[in-house]
């Protein structure tokens, strides 16, 4: 079975991109959005920080983690606390399986920003990527209290959907895919979401 999960790397609304600054990456068999230029669009003060952060980014598209993270650290380093590197941090340590860092990262940015719903989004799949399913879905639906965009709201439910489907609730995980499928229009999640679907169906007969 396929892995499905959507990580955003920053703050910003997908309807606030434009294409030349997103990078969808399905190289991990994830839906992960990934954008750059932090610095041009004012979410990250130092200009080389924001260099490191790009040149990271690219390396996680690629699914050089390691790479990436040091890169990652580099950002962070010249700029602390921001809750876009911390971010990127925290799901690049769940990447590689280390679950002390991952929740060191994701903490230490909610102690910054407490309503931040990406970071509660990152926070959740980066639970579901470390196999701790009951956690991933108490820190999304946590996050899914304080979202007021509608469709950031469709990811949410597919990625509580495939929480539940990995625990194997086919249940709750076929009522949230319904949810996720009724909201979202980003083509190549709804790709994902419909392949979950399907799974569903097929295990639900």
């Amino acid at each position: 079975m396929r892995n499905l999960l959507i990580i955003f790397i920053t703050l910003t609304f997908l309807n606030c991109k434009s294409d030349s600054e997103q990078i969808i990456s399905k190289q991990s068999k994830d839906t992960t959005f990934i954008n750059k230029n932090q610095y041009e669009k004012g979410w990250m003060k130092d200009s080389i920080a924001s260099v490191a952060f790009d040149l990271a980014s690219d390396q996680y598209a690629k699914g050089n983690f390691g790479k990436a993270k040091k890169l990652y650290e580099k950002a962070n380093k010249i700029e602390p606390n921001n809750t876009i590197v911390l971010n990127a941090l925290g799901d690049i340590s769940a990447d590689l399986k280390n679950l002390n860092e991952c929740i060191m990262y994701f903490e230490k940015s909610l102690k910054v920003d407490s309503l931040n719903t990406s970071t509660y989004m990152n926070f959740g799949t980066a639970y579901n990527k470390l196999l701790k399913f009951d956690k991933s879905i108490e820190i999304l639906k946590k996050g899914l209290d304080f979202e007021n965009v509608q469709e950031r709201k469709g990811y949410f439910y597919y990625n509580l959907a495939n929480s539940y489907y990995k625990k194997e609730d086919y249940k709750a995980s076929s009522e949230f895919t319904n949810k996720a499928l009724k909201i979202v229009k980003e083509p190549s999640v709804r790709e994902d979401i419909i392949e979950l679907k399907n799974i569903l169906l097929k295990l639900n007969n």
